[in-house]
């Protein structure tokens, strides 16, 4: 069965292993083809100019968008990062959004724990209602309002927690 959620973030790596281990591990998942392009579903998309890495920097870009089955593994990208942040939100039988970060552990050789990241999960019904968008009942709103509502809260937590990328990624476009 395929998660759908939107994903956008940053993370750093110790070494450039760590970064190379990151890529292969989304190379086999078929996120990233063999030039590092993202994928979903097969097709490639698009998103400006945003390099995925950056190997002077070590880091892995995940530009914006809707990943399949991408937010089940972001955990294990992790490994071996010194900084970064990962932010998700799905309506894929659910109305979450978390937002990912490494935990000290995570940049040890050899982790001493399987605790390598911190995710603060947000509930988006509370955040909508926080940020003005209101509450929307899925029995007493038809479904495309419902949904068109969803994807407003969802627009508006990325906007709200996407992170800014390292100051030489900072100027690319991601639109």
């Amino acid at each position: 069965m395929s998660f759908y959620a939107t994903v956008a973030g940053y993370i750093q790596y110790r070494t450039l292993a760590f970064l190379e281990a990151a890529v292969g591990r989304l190379q086999t998942g078929g996120w990233l083809d063999d030039r590092q392009r993202w994928r979903v579903d097969g097709y490639v998309v698009e998103h400006g100019r945003v390099e995925t890495t950056d190997t002077d920097q070590l880091v892995l870009v995940i530009p914006p968008g809707l990943y399949r089955n991408l937010a089940r593994i972001t955990t294990r990208l992790f490994v071996g990062a010194t900084d970064g942040v990962v932010v998700i939100s799905s309506t894929d039988g659910c109305f979450d959004g978390w937002i990912e970060r490494p935990l000290p552990a995570a940049a040890e050789p050899t982790p001493s724990t399987d605790a390598i990241t911190s995710i603060d999960a947000v509930d988006l019904e509370a955040f909508a209602r926080e940020s003005g968008l209101g509450v929307k009942r899925f029995e007493r709103t038809p479904p495309d309002e419902y949904a068109a509502w969803q994807d407003r809260v969802c627009l508006a937590f990325h906007d709200t927690f996407d992170p800014p990328f390292p100051p030489d990624l900072a100027d690319q476009n991601l639109d």
